[in-house]
């Protein structure tokens, strides 16, 4: 009877011990676990519309182009010409780093978001709004093409 006692409690004892450990492993990959994240992202894979307000030549305007929220180029309407650019947006800012991960990082303070036009200013504090164009997609878009078809206004 002390023998079936003492299996009885070893038993009972590593059934405990086995039910409190588990889940306590080491993690070995933290790539696989994704947190929530509570940053707001103002941009989203698409095109953006970018003008100061108030200009009265709309001739030449200049297009963000977004691959994704963290990357992407700008083109401007008359030759296309842009430079391509990573992305950290983080809570009331963008992190710009236009040309390349060792130039100096421009920041965009956001201003307001109304009807999905994002208002902000960069360190010269001229106001700039970025408008989502629908129905563009990153992949084949073309500002000499848009602009020439008259979709700059």
């Amino acid at each position: 009877m002390q023998k079936i006692l003492k299996l009885l409690v070893i038993i009972i004892t590593v059934v405990i011990f086995t039910g409190l450990m588990t889940g306590c492993t080491k993690i070995q990959n933290y790539s696989s676990i994704k947190l929530k994240s509570s940053t707001p992202a103002y941009f989203h894979k698409g095109v953006y519309k970018s003008y100061t307000p108030g200009t009265k030549d709309l001739t030449k305007i200049y297009f963000y182009v977004f691959y994704d929220e963290n990357s992407g180029h700008t083109e401007e309407s008359e030759r296309g010409m842009g430079l391509p650019f990573s992305c950290v947006q983080t809570k009331n800012f963008v992190k710009f780093k236009f040309g390349g991960s060792e130039e100096p990082e421009e920041i965009l303070k956001i201003k307001s978001i109304e009807n999905e036009i994002i208002t902000g200013y960069f360190e010269n504090n001229l106001p700039i709004r970025f408008i989502p164009i629908p129905n563009v997609t990153p992949d084949n878009f073309d500002a000499v093409e848009y602009a020439k078809n008259g979709n700059l206004q």
